[in-house]
């Protein structure tokens, strides 16, 4: 990102190994195009430049051959694939997005009114919620930098929010497809009827380094 937005460093969180799924979801096609490069060309239509933490050599080769940053680790726990991402940021950030790879549907403009909001409150988190139900992605500000980075648990970041009781303001999305992830092939055909439903339309949008699919 350009300007203030610059300075919010964004991480995808791609490292899980789609049991529920039963093989890397994030390599599935939607609409021809895999789920990862969905969720990270949103951000790139957003101005962010993500980088992606990942333990698929599969989801690494995709992401450098489209010229995204990838970091491929093999930490098992998702405290491993925070801490990976924080350590390629810069030192000078002004806050962390963490987003979930499987995420494919959220939308530009939502990302971009969470960082408006974040520039706005930068000591306070923010996440993306829809009819006041809070989801990810999550926005935290700097000094939660080392409290990241102590934890060493599996259930993401979202229990470092609840117990150092950080404040968090919510961004509500358009739609609630916008929070849907892709753990089961059931909700990979959810998000396949919300594409086949917005054919020819122009919502939701769908961004490759920041150019309309």
């Amino acid at each position: 990102m350009d300007g203030e937005y610059g300075k919010i460093s964004c991480i995808i969180m791609a490292s899980g190994l789609s049991e529920r799924y039963g093989k890397n979801k994030l390599l599935e096609k939607l609409g021809g195009q895999e789920v990862i490069l969905h969720t990270a060309g949103s951000l790139a239509g957003a101005e962010f430049s993500p980088v992606t933490v990942t333990r698929s050599a599969e989801v690494k080769a995709l992401m450098d051959q489209e010229g995204f940053a990838c970091i491929l680790h093999d930490g098992p726990k998702k405290s491993d694939t925070i801490h990976v991402g924080i350590e390629h940021t810069s030192p000078d950030t002004a806050g962390y997005l963490f987003m979930p790879g499987d995420q494919p549907l959220v939308r530009p403009e939502s990302l971009k009114k969470m960082a408006e909001q974040f520039l706005r409150s930068p000591d306070r988190a923010v996440r993306l919620s829809f009819e006041e139900t809070p989801g990810s992605p999550v926005l935290f500000p700097a000094f939660c930098r080392e409290k990241l980075i102590a934890y060493t648990g599996d259930r993401g970041g979202i229990e470092v929010l609840k117990a150092e009781h950080i404040p968090c303001d919510c961004v509500e999305a358009e739609a609630a497809w916008e929070l849907w992830d892709v753990d089961t092939p059931e909700s990979m055909e959810k998000v396949r009827k919300v594409l086949a439903e917005s054919a020819g339309t122009d919502c939701p949008e769908y961004f490759t380094g920041g150019e309309k699919k």
